[in-house]
């Protein structure tokens, strides 16, 4: 057994279960087309920015052709460059000392330098289907097909759902920390720091922190899914999708472009809602801010998503699955100054506040129990309230005997902690190593092979599961493993012993991959 194996469950057992640190993936909002803007604008500006926003570049070029060098002009063509990911030619473009007092220019020239800046040295792949991605790290090429194949689903899916279809290409930036993400976003860095931001959409594109940067790994593949659907939100309103509404949809639909596995909606967005609300921590749906990633802090991030999520699944349910992109199509063409509200009101014949009125009434009366990532530790049956922390430290204590070969103690302190908290994924990853190493394939097994023992699957824990567990029960665990860690190597390399590699071409890729990463 190497140290790499045992480190393995140490990677899988984040604290998916801990509130300390939430993974966000947002909207940073661009520059909608609201009526102060188009009073300042003038009409070949304006009519250029809806293009892009519509993400019709080519209208965009036809109008921006020969429309003269006005600050506003030149403005829209430096939101066009970056749009495209010509952040050099952004950069250009806004060079000029007659739009050093402009608001846009303003708002557009730190993002354009610092993209410029982050992706000087970037990777780009194109994908004939339509998807081009741009890797700020050559180290994350290993991704593209998994990226590729992810997007066309989730594309599709939303163009079925929400009854608008992305435009080729669709742009993924592949970054390798929160400054670049922060630096091509405009969103500020100790915002997306504190509420632990990995996603943005922006620009007409998505930014995502690639999986290499979490020690742990993250949901990388529905984060890309929900980013998809922020930009299918922002083209089919023209950006006046409000925060509520566009963090609601996209909570909705991040797993739809996937079979739904039974940890999916765990734990509910109603009870973590319902549960936020009692203790003060929930927002009105109209008092976000600019942005979830802005909040003050992780907890407040993950319960301010439970609520839209809670509320528009709620809405949907009560007004039927048609009526979504009804909405969109009803925010798109109503009048100047026309929001949300006036728009649920034609399509649903209710307001906003009744039906949020209606929603919280529903949550109150619904019976909930506070989940136990916002109690701090999981209830035992004695009363008593044994915390993560605690459990994580049996684990490690664990996980630090087996890479010196301590096999027999490493189950003890296992079987200790699976005994305080028995659905702790990553401990049951430890027993199961402990026990293979023990030459107890059947104890080991035990362990991984039933998807009801455990509440929050790890990486590790998937990639255990379709090696030893029932296929017929989730057949796309490998797949899933892949979705939260490709940088396990014994996630990508389908737990194969080293100098074996998957026959799959892009899984050997991604375990030669794997196996480079150095680990900290």
């Amino acid at each position: 057994m190497t140290r790499a194996w045992v480190r393995s469950c140490a990677r899988g057992a984040a604290a998916l279960l801990a509130v300390a640190f939430v993974f966000v993936v947002t909207l940073w909002p661009d520059a909608a087309v609201t009526p102060a803007a188009a009073q300042s604008l003038g009409i070949a500006a304006l009519r250029a920015r809806i293009a892009i926003l519509d993400l019709e570049f080519g209208e965009a070029d036809s109008l921006l052709e020969g429309a003269g060098d006005q600050a506003e002009i030149v403005i829209e063509r430096a939101r066009l460059a970056l749009y495209r990911g010509d952040c050099d030619g952004a950069v250009a473009l806004l060079d000029r000392s007659d739009l050093r007092e402009h608001d846009g220019a303003a708002d557009l020239e730190p993002v354009a330098i610092g993209c410029a800046r982050a992706m000087a040295a970037s990777v780009t792949r194109k994908d004939p289907r339509g998807v081009v991605v741009r890797f700020q790290d050559a180290a994350d090429v290993a991704l593209f097909p998994v990226l590729v194949d992810t997007a066309l689903l989730v594309r599709e899916m939303l163009a079925r759902e929400l009854g608008s279809r992305l435009p080729d290409p669709i742009v993924i930036e592949l970054v390798r920390d929160q400054l670049s993400l922060a630096a091509l976003s405009g969103l500020p860095e100790k915002a997306a720091k504190t509420t632990g931001t990995v996603a943005v959409a922006k620009w007409g594109r998505v930014l995502l922190l690639s999986p290499r940067a979490t020690p742990h790994g993250y949901g990388w593949l529905d984060t890309l899914a929900h980013e998809m659907t922020h930009l299918v939100l922002s083209k089919a309103t023209r950006d006046r999708a409000p925060l509520w509404l566009q963090e609601g949809v996209a909570k909705r639909q991040e797993l739809r472009w996937r079979a739904r596995h039974p940890f999916d909606g765990v734990p509910s967005s109603d009870d973590i809602a319902a549960t936020g609300i009692e203790r003060g921590l929930g927002l009105p749906l109209t008092g976000l801010g600019p942005s979830i990633a802005m909040l003050p802090s992780a907890e407040q991030a993950m319960v301010a998503f439970a609520q839209v999520s809670s509320f528009v699944a709620y809405w949907v349910a009560e007004s039927g699955e048609a009526a979504l992109p009804k909405l969109l199509v009803e925010m798109r063409d109503a009048h100047a100054g026309a929001d949300a509200a006036e728009a649920i009101k034609t399509v649903s014949g209710s307001s906003l506040d009744d039906w949020d009125t209606r929603w919280r009434s529903w949550l109150k009366a619904k019976p909930h129990a506070a989940p136990e990532e916002m109690m701090g530790g999981h209830e035992l049956p004695s009363g008593s309230v044994v915390s993560f922390r605690e459990v994580a430290k049996k684990r490690r204590l664990a996980e630090l005997l087996l890479a010196r070969g301590h096999a027999k103690a490493s189950a003890l302190e296992s079987k200790w902690a699976l005994g305080l908290l028995p659905t702790d994924a990553g401990a049951r990853c430890v027993h199961a190593d402990a026990r293979l190493l023990e030459g107890q394939r059947e104890a080991a097994v035990k362990v991984v092979v039933s998807a009801g023992d455990v509440r929050a699957p790890t990486a590790r824990w998937w990639s255990l599961h379709a090696f030893y567990g029932d296929k017929d029960a989730l057949p796309n665990a490998r797949s899933l493993a892949i979705g939260y860690d490709p940088y396990d190597a014994h996630v990508s390399c389908e737990e194969l012993p080293e100098g074996q590699f998957p026959a799959d071409a892009i899984r050997f890729e991604l375990c030669v991959a794997a196996r480079r990463r150095p680990w900290p």
